[in-house]
């Protein structure tokens, strides 16, 4: 039997299962409050890092571009690029990207290891800026920052996103379905009392209709 809103009829059996089913329902919102509040903790702490870790990266992007820009003053841009195509044979990126649950959602760890295939350096030390060394240091740890960066934004993203998903099935049975369900109990529950009461007037003409039968 269906207990679909105003299709239900109005008997004490379904009274109850809809008294049943409104019980079940609170209980599911009252976990989804608490797995909010959760949620909402946990981003609140991830948000101060994210904004931390995000100032951290721009100024080490802007470090590492000003000593670029003099690489290319004391080398010539043309140079650099030729030595960075070279430099990509010298050097082997690593990613191993792993996973860790809370609340239900996985986020990533990023490990990034820079592996250099020779122990010199693809150029020569007499003809090259110590801004390009500097530079190319610089940039190895620019990556790591902006992988930890990613870290935190990844994090901050998916647990806003389920945060308001919760938020919405909360406002759904806060706005919907529980005043149905108390709409409906409550149209229910008067429709018995008025049958209640009807049964008992009638049967108490019957009872007094039979005591004037014995005494007539």
């Amino acid at each position: 039997m269906s207990l679909g809103f105003r299709k239900v009829r109005p008997t004490r059996p379904n009274l109850q299962k809809l008294e049943d089913r409104k019980e079940f329902t609170d209980r599911g919102k009252h976990l989804l409050e608490i797995k909010r509040q959760q949620f909402l903790e946990y981003l609140k702490e991830n948000m101060k890092f994210y904004f931390a870790q995000r100032k951290i990266t721009r100024d080490k992007v802007k470090k590492a571009y000003q000593k670029l820009l003099q690489s290319y003053m004391h080398y010539g841009k043309r140079r650099i690029q030729t030595i960075a195509e070279i430099n990509k044979i010298h050097y082997e990126p690593s990613v191993n990207v792993t996973f860790k649950q809370y609340l239900g959602i996985y986020t990533p760890s990023i490990r990034l290891d820079i592996l250099e295939k020779e122990k010199l350096p693809s150029y020569s030390f007499q003809d090259t800026p110590i801004a390009f060394d500097d530079t190319i240091d610089q940039v190895k740890d620019l990556l790591k920052e902006i992988i930890i960066l990613a870290e935190f934004d990844y994090i901050v993203y998916h647990f806003a996103f389920n945060y308001q998903k919760i938020q919405r099935r909360i406002n759904a049975l806060e706005d919907i379905i529980i005043p149905r369900l108390e709409d409906e109990i409550h149209y229910i529950d008067e429709i018995l009392d008025d049958l209640e009461r009807e049964e008992f007037i009638r049967l108490k003409k019957i009872k007094n209709k039979l005591e004037k039968e014995k005494t007539d």
